[in-house]
């Protein structure tokens, strides 16, 4: 069942209502008219349960905020929580009391900290989200923000920061394609000598959003260590960044599970390791 969002009259501020609410539209209107569970985290005065309760009308809707809310809610779908989304122990009681069986839906509009943000969407990702449910992730860009707690003014790397040899090759491989057009091949890098590492801002809920790229492009495999290690399906199956938004999408197939794996000293996966991963999803190197 198709429905529009309509956030007017609901005192959202201007901002949630011309970047995020239109964009949720098209992830969540197939949900409408569905008895689903919805978590948000960091309500302010209430206007957005409000709104996800006339938008979701058969829904159970929950909020979290550190301070207290007060919400004059006479159809009983509503349930307010105080504390803090790093709380997982809150969470947990949270989930048990109002969503036994999973949310459908989770929303991050909270503290906007990498270090927080990261704690409760791991709990509530891998514990508290079904199979095929939205984890919404609001206000990423404050990883940008100078004047936030963890945030940095974003500053390109100049070029007098990459390796020298990268520097020269580069200039090489410039030079080459300019006076052999016909011939791109004669200005191609080998491989061996580019650096692997490329520069990236990484501060603050940036870097939590680049993780979250990390464990979709990684899918089942596990993050090289020494000694022990674990084989993790991290159960991310899509995600969706614009500005200001992030929607991950939790695999419908199966909830992420481990398996033991002994690694090698070098980080790499032993050949009984390697055996059992292959029965799995096929062979892999790291």
């Amino acid at each position: 069942m198709y429905k529009a969002i309509d956030p007017k009259g609901y005192g959202l501020t201007k901002a949630k209502v011309t970047s995020l609410m239109k964009n949720y539209e098209s992830f969540f209107a197939p949900l409408v008219g569905q008895a689903i569970s919805l978590l948000e985290l960091g309500v302010h005065n209430g206007a957005s349960l409000r709104f996800w309760r006339d938008y979701f009308e058969n829904a159970t809707i929950v909020g979290l905020d550190c301070n207290p809310v007060r919400i004059d809610d006479s159809t009983g779908m509503i349930h307010v929580y105080q504390g803090y989304q790093q709380d997982i122990n809150l969470l947990d009681r949270i989930a048990r009391e109002q969503a036994p069986d999973g949310f459908d839906v989770i929303i991050d509009d909270c503290s906007h900290i990498g270090r927080y943000a990261r704690i409760s969407f791991w709990h509530l990702f891998q514990n508290h989200l079904k199979p095929g449910g939205f984890y919404a992730i609001e206000d990423w860009r404050t990883g940008y923000v100078r004047s936030w707690p963890d945030g940095r003014h974003y500053k390109p790397k100049s070029r007098l920061e990459y390796p020298l040899h990268e520097r020269m090759l580069s200039g090489l491989s410039a030079y080459l394609s300019r006076q052999f057009p016909n011939f791109p091949s004669l200005a191609k890098i080998p491989t061996f000598l580019v650096s692997s590492k490329i520069p990236s801002h990484t501060h603050g809920m940036v870097g939590f959003a680049k993780e979250l790229l990390d464990g979709c492009a990684l899918e089942e495999r596990a993050i090289p260590r020494t000694g022990t290690g674990r084989y993790l399906d991290y159960g991310i199956s899509y995600i969706h960044i614009s500005s200001g938004l992030i929607i991950i999408l939790k695999s419908r197939d199966r909830d992420a599970f481990e398996i033991n794996t002994i690694l090698s000293k070098d980080g790499r996966f032993t050949s009984l390791a390697q055996k059992l991963i292959s029965e799995e999803d096929g062979p892999i190197l790291l």
